[in-house]
């Protein structure tokens, strides 16, 4: 008892020096309020240079480090098959004779086309029906040529030849649909998202600019062409892994602006509402505006790039870090009501609330900077400069916040309680809060309790999934043109399979071709393949033209000399396409899979598939079995990325603030009894997202990070609060109503400000983001309800602060 009792004496004398320092500091501020204004105004010039030099960066690059063994894998299969990434554009006309048909619509693609491929910044191989290879037969000769290279002079001409276009199976659902009333134009890439930055810029003259990086700059150039006015009788829908990138890099950038723009005036008003002043509105929101300043000038410095989660900083900060101007405020009003010297509120504010703030800082920190861990690279980099945010959203309101505070004029002390009915009603409020816990501790533990169980329930049906395309709102542009290309043809994205043959030239083995048929028609059984591609459509196609058009030969050669001879009769007739579908040295082939824009599960769903159907035929015995490969393959290993961080960032997260609460408290079970209020708000929202059947991605996955960072403040004021009114008054249900009426009215505007900042995000047009505020702010809602309900009911159950001095009936008493 002693030695617990000299633990809990030092740590006192600790905190009560930290309370001197904080009211120094507030002294100090007060005093050369000039010195630090301008100390303020110089770093953020500093801090804004560094942030205007920073690009937004979406790709994959913003997931995985370079030295990812999964990245390195991928990029191996770029260096030997190049960019994976297109533009699809599908379009029809349907107002025209002959819809796509019509000569004068087809000549238009074919100019089209031409301007794509001369015009377009980054574009590679253009293809469509009017210049698609076209692989012919004619009097034993095998001749290639583009479909239009003769343009037809009639339309009589051209529907001859969309008879003969139609009859080729490797057009159907790629460049043509079935039924012929919709075609298609593929921009295939020379660069890729994850390029360099050097490898990306188009002019370097005009530096990083998003417009002058690809695939900005390709998507822009793209659009630019569809919209003139000499195509306005064809219907465009564009859409693939530039126009959705692009639309992603776009709406980053500009509701990372939107969002903090609507933020401030939503969590102005309610500033308004509560404090009705100048200060009180302005100065919390000049103090949040310089830490997301702060946060956006470290990346640039850094030498990080703006990445997916940045959409998320600027309301999560606003919500944060306004949490300790109102503290500052609440507190100051008291003071300075009360001896009308501001000088002195200010340093009797920093004296009570300093310390708080500090701890509660620490601990959104610890809860922010625990997803750093995570080995998705954007989670990372968002955990640090949103850790280095909500520290200086905390130094300027202990030194800038204070300069606000330093003007205005002196006036009489305020004798007796306040005269403002709204805060006059809350503390009663307040009170009826104390009294419901006082006389139902035990049903509130119940009720708790239940919730508990219907929580972790609900986690275990809790799934990980995540979707490119449903992270835009149902109401997106990009949304709505993908879902329509998806229900007409394939070709939004891709996955693709690499096969082995274990040696040059290895591909013309007809065994090691059947191996390649086989698995393009076992993935075409899937319902979220459209199409296939690969050698074998090629060969079997030069096949049967090499034979004078007898579908008889649309299959595979029986041997391998004859399999080569018709690749190199091939590419002496001009062919030129090999190259998208095997190695250099004949020694490797590529099975392209388009497929649906889907939720990553049902990707994981066909890679097993095809994994076990390759592993476990006999025909693919002789051979290396064929593996996964492409972008596909960092969509699955992002999955895996997503347990691991959401299981490693919460236990990290949870354990590190409950080893902070009980160095706080200067008590081990009082530490982890506060942290009881805590666990449960994260818990149920996870257990509510498993019962809904809403899947954990990697913007969710940082819910129970975030939540447990940002809930553990309230738990600090309402539990230091608490065990210091007990240790004035010796009785539980006292220091239970003291502490209400003292911290409740603060804690309850900071949750307000909380569950407003992040509802903000339901004007996102994302919808990820959508999801993530709702989510956010129930938690916070609840976590209040924890503080005001659960964490006073274990107290005054458990007794944690030792045994009662003296009972009294303070309860009857204290009717308000």
């Amino acid at each position: 008892m002693t030695s617990q009792s000299n633990h809990t004496s030092n740590n006192g004398k600790s905190v009560e020096r930290m309370h001197q320092w904080f009211q120094m500091i507030g002294a100090w501020a007060y005093t050369h309020r000039i010195i630090v204004f301008c100390l303020c105004i110089a770093g953020l010039g500093i801090f804004g240079w560094f942030a205007y030099s920073v690009r937004y960066d979406n790709s994959f690059r913003a997931y995985f480090d370079d030295q990812d063994p999964t990245y390195r894998q991928f990029e191996a299969f770029r260096d030997e098959f190049g960019s994976d990434e297109i533009s699809y554009i599908l379009y029809t006309a349907p107002q025209v004779e002959h819809g796509i048909w019509n000569l004068e619509i087809m000549r238009k693609i074919s100019n089209l086309t031409e301007q794509l491929s001369r015009d377009v910044p980054f574009a590679g191989q253009v293809t469509s029906l009017a210049n698609a290879e076209f692989v012919e037969g004619v009097e034993g000769e095998l001749l290639v040529y583009e479909i239009l290279e003769d343009f037809p002079r009639s339309q009589a001409d051209l529907l001859d030849l969309k008879e003969k276009i139609l009859s080729k199976p490797i057009y159907l659902d790629g460049l043509v649909s079935r039924d012929g009333e919709y075609g298609a134009i593929i921009v295939e890439m020379t660069r890729a998202s994850v390029d360099p930055l050097d490898k990306i810029r188009f002019d370097p003259a005009k530096g990083n600019q998003l417009n002058n990086l690809y695939p900005q700059i390709t998507f822009d150039r793209i659009e630019a062409f569809l919209n003139q006015p000499a195509y306005d009788d064809i219907q465009f829908y564009h859409t693939g892994d530039v126009a959705m990138n692009a639309t992603y890099n776009r709406i980053s950038q500009s509701e990372t602006r939107r969002l903090a723009i609507i933020a401030f005036l939503v969590i102005g008003g309610v500033l308004l509402i509560f404090f009705r002043n100048v200060v009180g509105v302005v100065g919390p929101m000049v103090i949040v505006w310089c830490a997301i300043m702060v946060a956006a000038g470290f990346v640039g410095l850094i030498g990080w790039d703006f990445d997916l989660m940045v959409i998320m900083l600027p309301a999560i900060l606003v919500a944060v870090g306004v949490a300790d101007s109102v503290h500052l405020l609440s507190e100051f009003k008291i003071y300075h009501d009360a001896y009308g010297d501001r000088k002195y509120a200010v340093q009797k504010t920093l004296y009570y609330v300093g310390v708080p703030c500090l701890f509660t800082t620490l601990t959104t920190m610890a809860g922010f900077g625990s997803m750093s861990v995570s080995s998705i690279k954007a989670i990372q980099h968002f955990a640090i400069y949103s850790s280095v945010g909500v520290g200086a959203a905390f130094l300027l309101s202990m030194t800038l916040l204070v300069v606000f505070l330093s003007f205005g004029r002196r006036h009489a002390p305020h004798a007796g309680k306040t005269t403002d009915r709204r805060e006059t009603k809350l503390q009663n409020t307040m009170g009826s809060v104390a009294r419901f816990n006082v006389a139902y501790r035990w049903w509130i533990l119940a009720v708790f309790a239940a919730l508990f169980v219907f929580a972790a329930v609900g986690m275990t049906r809790l799934k990980v999934d995540s979707s490119f395309l449903s992270e835009f709102s149902k109401k997106a542009e990009i949304r709505q043109v993908t879902e329509h290309v998806d229900s007409i043809m394939g070709g939004a994205t891709s996955v693709s399979y690499v096969f082995d043959s274990g040696e040059p030239d290895g591909v013309t083995d007809p065994l090691f071709l059947k191996q390649v048929k086989a698995l393009q028609e076992k993935a075409r059984q899937q319902d979220v393949v459209m199409k296939t591609y690969s050698i074998v459509d090629m060969i079997k196609d030069i096949n049967k033209e090499f034979h004078d058009g007898d579908p008889a030969y649309y299959r595979i050669p029986e041997t391998k000399q004859l399999a080569a001879q018709l690749l190199l009769v091939y590419e002496m007739s001009g062919g030129d396409e090999l190259g998208d579908y095997l190695s250099g040295d004949f020694k490797k082939a590529r099975v392209e899979l388009r497929c649906k824009v889907v939720a990553t599960s049902r990707y994981k769903a066909l890679s097993q598939t095809l994994n076990d159907y390759v592993t476990t035929d006999p025909l693919f015995q002789q051979y290396p079995t064929p593996h996964f490969a492409g972008m596909g393959t960092l969509w699955l290993k992002l999955m895996d990325y997503i347990v691991d961080s959401q299981i490693i960032g919460f236990a990290v997260a949870f354990s590190v603030i409950a080893v902070m609460m009980c160095i706080v408290l200067g008590s081990v079970p009082v530490g982890l009894l506060s942290m009881i209020p805590n666990l449960l708000p994260v818990m149920v929202t996870l257990g509510a997202m498993g019962w809904a059947g809403i899947p954990l991605d990697y913007v969710k996955l940082l819910i129970a990070c975030v939540a447990i960072g940002i809930a553990v403040d309230d738990t600090v004021h309402m539990i230091v609060r608490y065990r210091q009114e007990f240790s004035h008054c010796g009785s539980y249900e006292n220091a239970l109503f003291a502490s209400l009426k003292g911290v409740g009215r603060a804690l309850f505007i900071t949750s307000v400000v909380l569950v407003a900042g992040f509802l903000v995000n339901l004007f996102s047009i994302m919808q990820t983001m959508v999801d993530f505020g709702i989510l956010v702010a129930c938690t916070i809602a609840i976590a209040l309800l924890a503080d005001f309900l659960l964490l006073p009911a274990l107290v005054l159950v458990t007794k944690p602060f030792g045994p009662e001095v003296s009972s009294g009936d303070s309860i009857n008493k204290d009717s308000g």
